[in-house]
Formats: structure tokens, C-alpha cells, sequence
């Protein structure tokens, strides 16, 4: 008996023990079963917050072997009791999986004011620029699937319907993917897996959802090819987890490729375009084919329908695609319109991102926009001269990042070289980037217009 008690003490100790000898302090970590950062050292400076809090939260993290005890743990409740217990995920019915923490109180309130009030600005930069513009807003998987969440959960989303009014009563030329992804689903056509990826469509979700798009944006404007079928290699891919997840699954999914060849430039732009430090995911694509064809080229601010699963479409679609991650970027629109002076924008969302997080509540309600210099055509026009030191100059691989050291506020600002380009207002001064050719060809000649309560002012480069 003695034996038998000490063994199992030992066990136990070793239990205890081995879970610590393993313990994680690798800084930076991220979880593979929940496909986030865990906790850092409570102790160190970085870390902000209430300590106690903290170091149940490190040792939460840290503890040897956590992923395989989720894991463990996770499999045995699918298998024994049919229950999803993963951090991501959660079950509706019929085998189908939605991602955890459905919304189901949101509810329709002053952001999706300022969120409908910052796309019509979006819309009117561009169009007093001669350039169309598409809003284009996803449905959420349980939007599309209502019938197949679990038992109590009842998918609230009138907020969308209040929102689109909202668009229409603002005259946005936008696309909603919902009716249609839905339609899809009830004829059998699978835009969204049963599993594998429980928050975003799939392929065939986003041919779809992109057609519906390009025949939107084929209303506005002349040059858009609408994709077909035939131009895409149609497979599947057998998926054996979750996405971001050992979570074992057996599932059969639809794969489009691009069957002609195109050119990607994104390695020109990764370096010197400035992006938001969370949101950095950046593309673009020169299709030769379309060019020859004459059709127009597009700049895309996209969240992860599109950088996951919509690429190949616009690829496809465009002479010239360049997108940007949306969140929080897209309202620096003239940044980016100045540099690739786009045939078209459009702007796409999912509808689980309208939150500050992704796009801030007090930037939307503050954003201030340069009206076109054509507008400002019957005012008088004074000159001045700049200094070559108030101009600083930092070139890149690709792009040219101007700054002039000026304390005067203007209302509107213009760099003037082979066109006119929007200035920003800084700390102390205001800023342009172009390309590196504009910037050398007009290095010497280049002026600036500035509009303020005394009219334009029209600046040259002096000693």
C-alpha cells in the first residue's frame, strides 16, 4: 500500500511539476490554438495595469503545455459531448461553425451616423475629382446563415437596414453583398464553408461578392470587366482544422486560381507607403492583359474578405489594383489617391468592423478634406517665394515624402507639379509624397498654392 500511495503522490507532484518546468517565457509569443498574443511579463515596464491582474494572466498564458491541454480539452467536449469549447469558435447547428462572441445587442446609434457621414466624404473627394466611387459592405457569416446558429441566439442586425437608409438618404453609390450571398446559400451555391473559416466567405463567396461589385462599378463607369468563370482554374482543398487551429475538421473546400499571368509591384511600396502600425496589408498588380484591353485601373481599401479570399478577382478585374488594409487608412484617402491617382476607389467592409477600433469614431467626425483648386478658380492669386530650406525632402525606394516647415494655416493646400496633389497639415508644417519621377522631373520647378481668408497664394522654389 505503502508503494501504491507513493507512486501515486509522485504522479501527482510530477502533474504539478511539469506544467512549470515548461513554463513559456519566450517574450512575444503567440498562441497557435487561439491565434493571439499571450500576456507579457507582469513586471515589465511595458506592461500597464492592475499587477495582480496581470500575473494571473502571464501564468494563464505561460503555464507548460497550455495549448496542448486547450487542445486536449477542446476535442474531448466535441467528441463525447458534441460541444465546441475553443476560444474562437463556437457551434450552430447542423455541424456548422461561427466564430465566438456573435453579436446579437448591437444596435444602431451616432457612430453609423459618422461612419455614413465619412463615407459621402469619400465619395465626394473623389467624384469632384472626376473619379467614381464604390462603397461595397459584406454581410457577416450569421447574417447569411441565421437558420443555422444554435438554439437562443437571435442575429440582431437591424442596424444594418437603419445604416443603409442612412447611405441612400446621402445618395453613396454602395453595393450590399447580403441578399445575394443569401440567395446563393438557398439555391445550394456554398459562398460561405460549413467549418473551415468561420468568420469570412470563401472563394466562391467572393467571385460572387466581387461580380456584384464590378457590375455596380460598370454603372459608373465605362472600361470594367466583369469577371467569368472560365478565366479561373475551379478546385478544392481538403482542410483538417480550423483555420489558426489544431481543431481537427475534415472538410472539402472551394479553390479559385488566377489563370492569367500579371505583374505584382507590391515589393515597389512596401518600404515607403506610410500605413496605420496595426493594419499594414498592402498589394498591387499590373494586369497586362486588361491594360491592352483599355480597362481602368482601381485603389482598394479592403479589410479581410477581400485580403484573405478577394484578390484574384480585382486582380483579374483591373489594368492596375492597388489595395490597402482599410482600417483606420482609408481616412487618409488623399494620401494615397495623390500617389496612384486611381480610375476608381472602392471601399470595402465586413459588418462586424464598424467600431473604433477599426475605424475611429473622432477621426471620421473630424476628417478635412482639400477641395479641389478648380473650385477656387475666381479668387485673386498673389505670390510668394519658399525657401530651398523650409523644404525637406526624404526620398524612398519608390516614392519622394516633401515637408515644408510653414506655421501659416491654410484652409487648403496644393503641391503643383505634372498635376495637382493634396498637402497635409502637420505639427508645424505640411507634407506631400509622390512618386520619385514626379518629384525629379518638378524637383526644380514645382510650386505651391495655398488658400486661406486672403485668397491663393501662389509659392515658388527661390535661393
Amino acid at each position: 500500500m505503502k508503494i501504491i500511495k507513493s507512486i501515486t503522490i509522485f504522479l501527482f507532484i510530477l502533474c504539478l511539476l511539469i506544467p512549470l518546468v515548461f513554463f513559456n517565457f519566450t517574450p512575444n509569443s503567440v498562441s497557435e490554438i487561439d491565434n493571439r498574443k499571450l500576456t507579457e511579463n507582469p513586471f515589465s515596464s511595458e506592461v500597464k495595469g492592475d499587477l495582480t491582474k496581470n500575473i494571473e494572466n502571464y501564468v494563464n498564458d505561460r503555464i507548460g503545455l497550455r495549448d496542448s491541454m486547450i487542445r486536449t480539452y477542446t476535442i474531448l467536449n466535441d467528441k463525447l459531448f458534441g460541444k465546441m469549447v475553443h476560444p474562437s469558435y463556437t457551434y450552430g447547428k447542423d455541424g456548422y461553425i461561427f466564430g465566438a462572441g456573435i453579436t446579437t445587442t448591437e444596435s444602431f446609434s451616432d457612430y453609423h451616423v459618422a461612419f455614413a457621414d465619412m463615407v459621402l466624404k469619400l465619395q465626394e473627394y473623389c467624384e469632384e475629382r472626376g473619379v467614381p466611387f464604390l462603397f461595397v459592405f459584406n454581410p457577416a457569416k450569421p447574417a447569411v446563415l441565421s437558420d443555422k446558429l444554435a438554439e437562443g441566439i437571435n442575429y440582431n442586425r437591424d442596424w444594418v437596414e437603419k445604416f443603409l437608409i442612412e447611405l441612400d438618404a446621402r445618395n453613396i453609390n454602395y453595393v450590399d453583398n447580403t441578399g445575394l450571398l443569401k440567395e446563393l446559400m438557398d439555391k445550394g451555391v456554398m459562398t460561405f464553408n460549413q467549418k473551415y473559416d468561420a468568420n469570412h466567405w470563401n472563394d466562391t463567396g467572393a467571385f460572387y461578392g466581387t461580380q456584384n461589385a464590378l457590375k455596380a462599378l460598370s454603372k459608373l463607369t465605362p472600361n470594367v470587366h466583369i469577371n467569368d468563370e472560365s478565366e479561373f482554374n475551379i478546385g478544392e482543398e481538403v482542410m483538417t482544422s480550423l483555420m489558426v487551429s489544431d481543431f481537427p475538421i475534415n472538410e472539402a473546400i472551394p479553390v479559385y486560381s488566377l489563370k492569367l499571368d500579371y505583374e505584382n509591384e507590391t515589393a515597389l511600396y512596401v518600404n515607403d507607403l506610410e500605413r496605420h502600425p496595426s493594419y499594414r496589408n498592402l498589394g498591387a498588380f499590373r494586369n497586362e492583359t486588361r491594360e491592352a484591353e483599355g480597362n481602368i485601373g482601381a485603389l482598394v481599401f479592403q479589410g479581410s474578405y477581400m485580403n484573405f479570399f478577394g484578390n484574384k478577382f480585382f486582380i483579374n478585374a483591373f489594368s492596375e489594383y492597388v489595395y490597402v488594409h482599410d482600417y483606420q487608412n482609408v481616412l487618409d484617402l488623399p494620401y494615397y489617391f495623390n500617389i496612384f491617382k486611381p480610375d476608381c476607389v472602392i471601399f470595402e467592409v465586413a459588418e462586424y468592423t464598424f467600431s473604433d477600433s477599426y475605424f475611429n469614431y473622432e477621426n471620421m467626425l473630424t476628417i478635412d478634406y482639400n477641395e479641389p483648386l478648380c473650385n477656387f478658380s475666381n479668387l485673386e492669386t498673389s505670390t510668394a517665394t519658399i525657401k530651398n530650406d523650409d523644404i525637406t525632402v526624404t526620398k524612398g525606394d519608390e516614392l519622394t515624402k516633401l515637408t515644408w516647415q510653414q506655421d501659416e494655416a491654410f484652409e487648403d493646400l496644393w503641391f503643383i507639379a505634372d498635376c495637382e496633389y493634396d498637402m497635409k497639415k502637420l505639427d508645424g508644417g505640411y507634407s506631400v509624397t509622390v512618386r520619385n519621377e514626379v518629384y525629379e522631373e518638378y524637383k526644380d520647378s514645382f510650386t505651391i498654392t495655398a488658400h486661406n481668408f486672403k485668397g491663393l497664394t501662389l509659392y515658388s522654389i527661390g535661393e
